[in-house]
């Protein structure tokens, strides 16, 4: 199940379930511990121990000793890189700070044990392209994915789950070699997130936490026949998880309440006693990710607690209720478990739809309780789906893979041009929430340029997460760019990520990698970006801004501003605006296509159906007026609520910048 945590830029997979259909859950550039994980991101690793009192044998397939993926070097001769014996070691070591004990190897079978964790190793692959030997840092991606399962000795499946880990840096090339150095560097941040990624999944379970529960050491005695691998009863590319037995009925909670002081754990220290602040996020995803639900789909919850301190909040407990298709899907009490000041713990859980007969509509709504006396509680979250029969057209809808770029039998020829394209999906500081498939987005956004819009891929400049700090902002928009243009070149601007908002003024500013909410002076402002832009002696700008908004820190009981745009002096426009999101919300990502929803639709645009005249050539307007389009309809038919982009200049204007070419399909 797709888990949304992502920094892919490529990924391949079967057809029989088409590109990101299959089960996977993406770990991408998080350290998957319960403290301090998903969305609030960390870069230190597995810190907490989970010990759960399960005595458990590790068996590790074949593929994962022979690890590897391939590339190609400098001089364009493909290489190997190895990395089996590492990632063994580091399954291992993470499975044995899930479990009290871990068994393995030819002595394991004479232990009684209480289960079976079985590892495999799905899809690899390497993202990389060096275009010559040249004396210069590159960005490279690795991709590690594991398939694993937890099995009692019985053979009843309790968890099987699929996920994706990424490391992602620059890599070194020298001028007189063929050698690419700084790959293990990927390698370990890979393996080191995958791992977290696995460790957390087998810890979370809500099946294998009520078997550690229910009793443990030597529910299988010795000389039984283990039972068979699940991920030996499926191809390691394609999904097979085992649905889930029926859960308890949920009993509709309709407002959380702390529980009294006297409840409260006996023994708690006085920083327990200190009020807490909760807050959570959580997020629905169903398999198809086409936000409907349908007979036989399974479906996840993905929920994150954060305590805003000064506090320990002390047995929270996450309360489920649903109606209709959802009614019966969870169970209806979560523990969560104590919370320390600033941290954060994570978990998710998941069900399959049973029999629907008609069109109707769902609800889910949680709520959270602590026995904590004094603790600040959020309100509750609802999430409302449409729920459809098997037999709906929409059941198995495919998006159009806009990953595969156009194949254009004509093509811009714009040497002068140049483009910087910037995607910023998670942040140093942990309360910021990541935003989905930002750098993915500004990596096919690039490849676009220079596929269907003919800039020259040396004149395109990447900036993703750690690599896009304030600093890198200002040298790229003040130093780096005006050096490369003349007055015949065209700029390409694309940003995603998140965005904050002035509660005075409305102005817009672009958060860097190392960006907070509570100082402007660490943000990029738009209006700095566009006084950047009128100074260049460049002839056009196209700037492409898909951002989530939300307010910055303000003073309390302050009217917020709405945002406000940059805009040109009508008559005198040289930059063409395109805006996904005018308003203060986030902005939807479109899972089943594996991208932000306006950047998969200007994508999708530039593959031809932007063309409205049909002359071969897609003009500025045309796109933004396309996307604008389709975003809105998208947005109201499957996401249930507005996004509404915005094209400045306007159409009517008699602006020449909208009739810039930026494709050519024929």
């Amino acid at each position: 199940m797709d888990f949304g945590i992502t920094m892919l830029v490529r990924v391949h997979l079967p057809a029989v379930w088409g590109r990101g259909q299959s089960l996977w859950a993406c770990v991408g550039l998080l350290s998957c511990s319960l403290a301090g994980c998903g969305l609030f991101s960390s870069r230190d690793g597995l810190q907490t121990g989970y010990y759960l009192p399960l005595t458990v044998e590790l068996r590790q397939a074949s593929t994962v000793a022979a690890a590897q993926a391939t590339y190609q070097d400098a001089c364009g001769q493909n290489q190997v890189l190895t990395f089996g014996p590492q990632l063994a070691e580091a399954i291992t070591h993470k499975s044995g700070r899930v479990f009290e004990k871990v068994v393995t190897g030819p002595g394991s079978a004479a232990v009684p044990v209480d289960g079976y964790e079985d590892v495999s190793v799905g899809f690899t692959n390497v993202d990389l392209f060096v275009p010559s030997k040249t004396t210069r840092s590159y960005p490279a991606t690795l991709i590690i994915g594991l398939d694993f399962a937890y099995t009692t000795p019985d053979g009843t499946v309790l968890l099987s789950k699929k996920l994706k880990g990424a490391g992602s840096g620059d890599v070194d090339v020298h001028e007189r070699s063929c050698e690419i150095k700084g790959l293990d560097k990927l390698v370990k941040e890979a393996i080191g997130f995958v791992t977290d990624g696995m460790a957390e999944q087998l810890a979370m379970s809500v099946k294998i936490r009520q078997a550690a529960g229910a009793g443990h050491a030597g529910a299988s005695a010795a000389g039984t026949t283990p039972p068979p691998s699940p991920l030996a009863q499926t191809p390691v590319t394609q999904s097979a998880p085992v649905a889930p037995t029926q859960a308890a009925p949920v009993v509709p909670i309709p407002v959380p309440v702390p529980v009294p002081a006297a409840a409260a754990v006996a023994g708690s220290t006085a920083s327990e006693e200190q009020p807490s602040a909760l807050v959570f996020r959580a997020i629905i995803r169903d398999e198809n990710r086409n936000q409907l639900l349908h007979q036989g789909e399974r479906v996840s919850v993905e929920i994150e607690v954060k305590n805003e301190g000064p506090g320990t909040a002390v047995g929270v407990e996450i309360l489920v209720s649903g109606t209709g298709a959802l009614a019966d899907l969870f169970p209806g009490v979560l523990s969560v478990g104590d919370i320390p000041a600033e941290e954060v713990k994570r978990l998710s859980v998941d069900g399959k739809v049973g029999a629907v007969t008609e069109e109707s509509q769902a609800e889910l709504m949680l709520a959270l309780r602590a026995q904590s006396p004094a603790v600040q509680l959020p309100s509750v979250k609802k999430f409302l789906m449409a729920v459809k029969p098997a037999s709906a057209p929409d059941a198995v809808a495919v998006p159009v893979d806009v990953d595969e770029l156009p194949k254009a039998s004509g093509k811009l020829k714009q040497p002068k041009a140049v483009g910087i394209a910037i995607g910023i999906g998670q942040f140093r500081e942990s309360g910021l929430s990541r935003v989905k498939y930002a750098q993915q987005d500004a990596d096919v956004v690039a490849k676009y340029w220079t596929a269907v819009g003919g800039v020259p891929s040396d004149r395109i400049r990447r900036m993703v997460d750690s690599r896009a700090l304030k600093g890198d902002f200002i040298e790229a928009f003040e130093e780096w760019l005006p050096r490369q243009v003349d007055s015949t070149s065209v700029v390409y601007v694309f940003i995603a990520g998140r965005g904050l908002v002035d509660p005075a003024t409305g102005s817009v500013s672009v958060v860097p990698f190392d960006g907070t909410t509570a100082s402007s002076a660490r943000l990029y402002s738009l209006r700095r970006l566009q006084e950047a832009l009128n100074r260049l002696p460049a002839q056009r700008a196209i700037v492409i801004i898909d951002l989530s908004l939300e307010p910055m820190t303000a003073q309390e009981g302050a009217e917020q501003a709405a945002p406000v745009w940059p805009q040109e002096e009508q008559g005198k426009e040289r930059i063409m605006w395109m805006v996904g999101n005018r308003d203060l919300q986030d902005s939807h990502s479109f899972d089943l296509g594996q991208h932000g929803l306006f950047t998969y639709q200007l994508l999708k645009g530039l593959g031809g159906p932007a063309d409205i005249d049909k002359d071969g050539t897609i003009l500025a307007g045309e796109l933004c007026m396309y996307a604008r389009g389709q975003v809105g309809k998208m947005a109201r038919e499957q996401f249930g609520n507005a996004q509404e982009p915005l094209c400045v200049p306007a159409p009517g204007q008699g602006a020449m910048v909208r009739l810039q070419p930026v494709a050519k399909l024929k």
